[in-house]
């Protein structure tokens, strides 16, 4: 069986706490980021930077959520997760703001894949 990224390192702590994320209640760790807690509730977050081995930093932002009442689109990979929070990992204006992100990243890349290095030849 293939080990699951969670995104970010596991949290040690005895207290929990319960959010709802996209309609789902989970039960994580206090201190837990909400994209851990979202692979744990069978929700995958899409990340580029993110990974159980390093602490998040949150640089791609294609981990970006949004919480009920609050402003702004954090991402998931560095908000720890609270009791009571609502999350969204899908919506219209996320899949728009991931969208310019990337959109960011491929304008900035040579685009020569055929020739590069990275690509194994």
């Amino acid at each position: 069986m293939k080990d699951i990224d969670h995104g970010t390192p596991a949290v040690a702590c005895s207290e929990t706490v319960t959010l709802r994320i996209d309609g789902f209640d989970v039960t994580v760790p206090k201190g837990t980021s909400l994209m851990r807690a979202a692979v744990e509730a069978g929700i995958q977050v899409p990340k580029l930077c993110a990974t159980d081995m390093l602490e998040p930093f949150g640089s791609c932002r294609l981990c970006l959520v949004e919480i009920e009442g609050r402003k702004g689109y954090p991402a998931s990979c560095t908000t720890p997760a609270e009791a009571g929070m609502t999350v969204r990992t899908q919506s219209p204006k996320l899949q728009q703001l991931r969208k310019g992100v990337m959109e960011l990243y491929i304008s900035d890349h040579p685009l020569d894949c055929l020739t590069c290095s990275a690509n194994g030849n």
